[in-house]
């Protein structure tokens, strides 16, 4: 991967695009994502030297992962992310706020996914394949097989969550890693109890499972865990818009408000789970 300077002009493009992750890009080149994960790098059961492993990133949106994955030796990366937003599969009314107005500007700006993907793998020097794929889709006679299995945040997005860990599942060989966003007030209160709270309405999520919830899904979609993390704690990126303080305060009485106070003065709550395919 690329470790000289930043071409001529890279910033700028960087500036026209919506970027999803914040990404060191070259020397004095940091996209501007609505999450900052470089923090959390360490915290993630990873393996450190992926040399000759052939991995998968599911849910790339413009490639953290992929590409830490490559820098970290892997022999190939194939990421995979839906880029039209209509075959996301958001609840039907996630186009709208609480007030009823239209996302216009997250949907138009985050139709660029592919393209901040496509700069970042030409800024890195990457090699990276990204392909236009549901994670409901993936196919072991299609895609292959793949040593390591990449799922960061994606879970919550789906109406069937454990569908989409099985798929991943029929073509894992080796080991799978989930960094996942999880609801922290029943991950403290019920931190033995598999729980989830169902959303479905004007977010554009499912299903918020507390710590045990996400592990118990994993575990029921076919794989052994192997390791497991505790809380952490994802660090919102210079481009994610905060809400006025006021209208915060009116919605603590929910758990998603809270979970959005959190949010705004702590960052995303995440766990992480290692596991691989029960044979």
């Amino acid at each position: 991967m690329r470790t000289t300077p930043a071409p001529t002009g890279l910033a700028a493009r960087a500036a026209e695009l919506s970027w999803y992750h914040t990404i060191d890009l070259a020397p004095g080149v940091t996209t501007r994502g609505w999450f900052d994960t470089r923090g959390l790098v360490p915290e993630v059961p990873l393996a450190l030297d992926l040399t000759g492993k052939r991995c998968l990133d599911v849910g790339t949106w413009d490639g953290f992962w992929a590409f830490e994955m490559e820098r970290r030796g892997a022999a190939s990366v194939t990421a995979i992310d839906i880029d039209d937003p209509r075959g996301w599969d958001w609840p039907p009314n996630a186009e709208f706020d609480a007030a009823g107005a239209a996302r216009v500007a997250f949907m138009e700006g985050f139709k660029s996914q592919a393209a901040a993907f496509g700069l970042a793998k030409e800024a890195l020097d990457s090699k990276v394949e990204r392909i236009d794929c549901s994670v409901y889709d993936l196919d072991p006679e299609v895609h292959g097989t793949f040593d390591v299995v990449f799922l960061g945040a994606l879970l919550l997005h789906l109406r069937d969550p454990v569908r989409a860990l099985d798929r991943i599942r029929r073509v894992c060989g080796g080991e799978l890693v989930v960094a996942e966003s999880v609801e922290l007030i029943s991950s403290l209160l019920r931190p033995r109890t598999p729980t989830a709270r169902l959303e479905g309405l004007e977010e554009p999520w499912w299903w918020q499972p507390n710590v045990a919830g996400l592990r118990r899904m994993v575990a029921s979609a076919g794989f052994e865990l192997l390791e497991t993390t505790g809380l952490f704690f994802l660090p919102l990126g210079a481009a994610h818009p905060l809400p006025p303080l006021r209208s915060q305060w009116r919605v603590l009485g929910t758990a998603a408000g809270r979970e959005k106070a959190v949010a705004r003065f702590k960052g995303i709550p995440h766990t992480a789970v290692r596991a691989r395919p029960l044979t």
